[in-house]
C-alpha cells in the first residue's frame, strides 16, 4: 500500500536568445526541491521528469502512475 506523500517543486524554465537570429532559442530549467532547497539544472521535459521521479523513488511511492486530479 502505497502511503501519502507530497512534495512540492519550483520550475523556473527560461529562453536564452542566441547571437545567430535563424538558430533557435535555447530552453533552459532549473527544478527547485522546496523540501531540501537542492537545485538541479535541465535541458528537457524529460530531464525535469526524471528529477521528479527520483524523488518519488525516494520517498517509496511505488506503484505509481500520473493522473490529473
Amino acid at each position: 500500500m502505497t502511503h501519502a506523500w507530497r512534495n512540492r517543486f519550483l520550475l523556473d524554465v527560461w529562453a536564452e536568445p542566441r547571437d545567430v537570429e535563424t538558430l533557435p532559442a535555447i530552453v533552459r530549467a532549473r527544478v527547485r526541491d522546496l523540501e531540501t532547497d537542492v537545485e538541479t539544472y535541465a535541458g528537457s521535459i524529460a530531464e525535469i521528469e526524471q528529477i521528479i521521479e527520483a524523488r518519488l523513488d525516494e520517498g517509496g511511492v511505488k506503484p505509481r502512475r500520473w493522473e490529473r486530479p
